[in-house]
């Protein structure tokens, strides 16, 4: 008897609740810490963004003249971002240097985690027909090349949009030189961690369950072939 197959979001619900914790990892103080410090890099870099917006509009598109306090301002900003971002990067440092030391046992460690949860939601799945499994599998893999493709749209806006206001400005605002130089690695490492993250939220949950529902469909179709042979 045919079971009823789940939303799409209680399958990516299912394939990470199954994910065991990991055996080991970084004291939960470090872990505090760690995340406090990403928090407080996000803030500081949201406000970079706004500062820097700002001068950009109040300079080139206000043509007003530039006080050298929001310059600083502006550079202190980008100075606790970076502290923030060293400081949640030094609080991962033994994860981190345990990965390093131990590579083929991290990544096994994290196959097997992978693996487990697979196959719990595998298991959920084989009461499914397998062409209901494969709808879904080709529903699931449209949504993981729109996501991909936002995403890999979102981080080069993100990296070539101040590339323009760069460019324009540094043959005669030999001023605003640096600050928008600055401006601009500030953005490409946006983008990039914009990329980033989508890349982890979405598609790869998304490519983990196409190949679960891939995997599913088929077993499916193999146990089928088998019961209507014996029968």
């Amino acid at each position: 008897m045919y079971s009823r197959l789940p939303s799409t979001y209680e399958l990516l619900e299912a394939l990470a609740a199954a994910m065991p914790a990991p055996a080991a990892g970084p004291p939960a103080p470090d872990r505090r810490l760690g995340g406090a410090l990403w928090v407080g890099f996000i803030a500081m870099l949201a406000a970079t963004l706004l500062s820097g917006a700002g001068l950009a509009v109040w300079r080139l598109g206000l043509g007003q003249p530039v006080p050298l306090w929001t310059l600083r301002g502006f550079e202190a900003l980008l100075a606790l971002a970076a502290a923030c971002y060293v400081g949640a990067g030094l609080a991962r440092a033994g994860t981190v240097l345990a990965r390093l030391r131990h590579p083929l046992r991290w990544q096994a460690t994290e196959l097997d985690r992978d693996s487990a949860a697979e196959d719990a939601l595998l298991r959920r799945l084989a009461r499914i027909p397998p062409p209901q499994l494969q709808a879904r599998q080709r529903r699931v893999a449209l949504q993981l090349r729109l996501w991909e493709g936002a995403a890999r749209t979102l981080a080069l806006l993100l990296a070539l949009a101040p590339a323009a206001a760069v460019m324009a400005a540094l043959p005669r605002q030999q001023a605003l030189a640096g600050t928008l130089l600055w401006l601009y690695g500030v953005m490409v490492v946006t983008g990039a961690a914009c990329y980033l993250y989508l890349h982890l939220q979405c598609s790869r949950p998304l490519r983990r369950l196409v190949h679960v529902l891939g995997e599913a469909a088929e077993m499916n179709a193999q146990i089928g072939k088998r019961t209507a042979g014996a029968g």
